[in-house]
């Protein structure tokens, strides 16, 4: 009988001649864990959706070029990427237009909704929406509206826009930092995601070279005199610009809703904001990495970490993952970075710890998962 299900689940065929002297591998000691293959075929192909800050100096946007070139050759070739760059504006490049560089640019100090995102990149929900397992990946929403392709359809289009990225034209005056709109830009993204593949696995990896200046989610200002928060700032509650900005990125909850993970790569030496922008990696399981430069090997290392691959070539990583919990226990919560389904059931126990409110069997939601 299945633990979680409380259902009959017939024998194997070679359950018919188990003895002493002859047990199946899930009987034997030496064997503590047990894969299985599905022979289901996945909904989607995954989608990695780059977010990279162009306010950095020549050598830092060089290592972060040569990082994301590689990333390309270590992503299955079936894979979709797509790509966002922002400074003072935010681009999202049309990678489907072979013909010259395409993009469509969000204004940085502006906060969109997500009917003017999917409006500005002409996408509509008869065009973009994901089918069903059952059905067919169409090549117009395989393509997704030219915004995401498979790695082998656009990997020279995009090593080329890559290598013609420059730093942020927007001028800087001597007394001010150059402005990153980075909450603009996550915006974007996410509503990118949520219209073109709700509910399936994606992945938004966000490489920013410092605190957002400008815009919905700003933490800091650009003015050189006036100094971002301290810890004890932090402690004292006196953080200028924290309340503000927490009630933009609490996009993490669209995000986790639809199954997907939101990654973050720091290269500068300041601080980022990452005290306001938490909720994004805590309610996705994603990925922080901080360094002082993108030139360092920490930041290599870790990124091109994430692509590893198993002995069948599969990347060691899974999206949009359901957390099944047994009808014969009361469960208090869950101590993790994961979602609750929010429903009240007789499994859910008196007293809540950790994220609480469960549901069963199907509880949690997980947007991101690893091998370790």
């Amino acid at each position: 009988i299945c633990p979680f299900f409380l259902i009959h689940n017939p024998f194997l065929p070679h359950y018919e001649d188990i003895s002493n002297t002859n047990l199946p591998a899930e009987l034997l000691p030496k064997y503590m864990t047990l894969e299985y293959t599905l022979s289901c075929p996945a909904q989607a192909p995954p989608v990695f959706l780059f977010v990279v800050n162009t306010c950095l100096d020549a050598d830092d946007l060089k290592a972060l070029y040569d990082a994301l070139v590689v990333s390309l050759s270590l992503i299955p070739p079936y894979a979709l990427v797509g790509l966002i760059t922002f400074g003072t504006m935010t681009q999202v490049h049309k990678l489907g237009y072979a013909e010259c560089s395409k993009s469509y640019v969000f204004h940085g100090g502006k906060e969109y909704t997500q009917k003017q995102i999917q409006d500005m990149l002409g996408l509509s929900m008869t065009t973009c929406a994901a089918p069903h397992a059952s059905q067919p990946i169409p090549q117009q929403s395989f393509g997704a509206a030219h915004f995401l392709l498979p790695v082998q359809q656009c990997k020279f289009q995009l090593t080329g826009i890559l290598d013609a990225l420059a730093c942020d034209p927007w001028p800087v005056a001597n007394d001010k930092c150059a402005l990153h709109c980075t909450g603009v830009a996550i915006s974007v993204a996410v509503g990118l995601l949520e219209m073109t593949f709700p509910n399936m696995g994606a992945c938004i990896m966000v490489f920013m070279g410092g605190p957002a200046m400008e815009g919905p989610g700003m933490v800091a200002s650009n003015e050189l005199k006036e100094p971002i928060c301290s810890h004890h700032d932090i402690e004292w509650d006196s953080v200028k610009h924290y309340k503000h900005a927490v009630k933009v990125f609490p996009l993490a909850k669209r995000v986790s809703n639809n199954g997907h993970a939101v990654d973050l790569f720091a290269g500068c030496l300041d601080q980022v904001g990452l005290l306001e922008m938490k909720s994004l990696p805590n309610s996705t399981n994603g990925v922080i990495v901080l360094s002082d430069s993108f030139a360092m090997s920490i930041f290599k290392q870790s990124f091109l970490r994430m692509f590893n691959k198993d002995d069948q070539d599969f990347l060691q990583m899974g999206f949009n993952t359901m957390f099944n919990t047994t009808k014969e226990l009361k469960v208090s919560g869950l101590i993790r970075h994961a979602i609750s389904a929010g429903k009240k059931s007789a499994c859910v126990g008196e007293t809540e710890i950790g994220i609480g409110q469960m549901s069963a069997p199907d509880s949690y939601y997980i947007s991101s998962v690893v091998s370790q």
